[in-house]
């Protein structure tokens, strides 16, 4: 089973931050690279791992947010996911509910999430920031909700051409699986995850830039 983050997870989203719920002196080592794309973790105060992944894409920031409120999309892109569900409640926030398969005979893993956008014009930074809200909703059948997602995505325009993407959370598979497989497929899943990504972003239809109303400006 591949544990995304994203984050995602997910998205979002993954599939697991600096807001993360165990802090960590650790130092980031560094799990695995590809091109652009570079996946660090370090050992959190329970020993889970917390994962950070850094690429740098051709796209405009906008693109994260399409990408990731693409529900139909997700399954193409997120490890393992197999279907995205999306409530919005507000221009800038959105409850989403991310299913994950896993192999026999581990459970199927499923996860609820809060997903805020937040924007900076002057730095040309976007922050969506990810918090687990499993709790307020009713579990699954046939599904192990996740525990503990949380979790902060950013796209920082670097020029007209390149945007570089980073993702930063940590979540508990919760279940029956042993702690040290669990931190395993995490950093897997999250560097799949992040491959794929890097090339579904960057299609046309994704280079859309933000409405105002569509996120809370950031303001210091």
């Amino acid at each position: 089973m591949r544990l995304i983050s994203l984050a995602v997870l997910l998205l979002l989203n993954l599939p697991t931050s600096a807001h993360a719920t165990d802090s960590s002196t650790a130092p980031w080592s560094l799990y695995k690279t590809h091109g652009s794309v570079k996946i660090y973790s370090h050992k959190t105060a329970t020993d889970h791992r917390e994962v950070k992944a850094v690429a740098i894409v051709k796209a405009i920031p906008g693109a994260l947010v399409a990408l990731l409120h693409d529900a139909q999309r997700g399954p193409e892109w997120i490890a393992n996911c197999h279907q995205v569900m999306i409530e919005t409640k507000s221009a800038h926030e959105r409850i989403i509910h991310v299913y994950y398969n896993a192999p026999w005979p581990v459970e199927d893993r499923d996860m609820v999430i809060d997903s805020v956008i937040h924007y900076d014009p002057q730095a040309q930074r976007l922050t969506i920031s990810v918090q687990d809200v499993g709790d307020q909703y009713p579990l699954e059948r046939n599904y192990v909700r996740m525990k503990h997602v949380s979790g902060e995505w950013q796209a920082i325009r670097l020029n007209d051409q390149q945007t570089q993407i980073s993702y930063q959370g940590q979540g508990r598979a919760a279940g029956h699986i042993p702690l040290w497989l669990e931190n395993k497929l995490l950093l897997r899943s999250t560097y799949e995850t992040f491959l794929n990504m890097t090339t579904v972003i960057e299609e046309k239809v994704y280079q859309v830039p933000l409405p105002h109303s569509s996120v809370a400006l950031l303001t210091n």
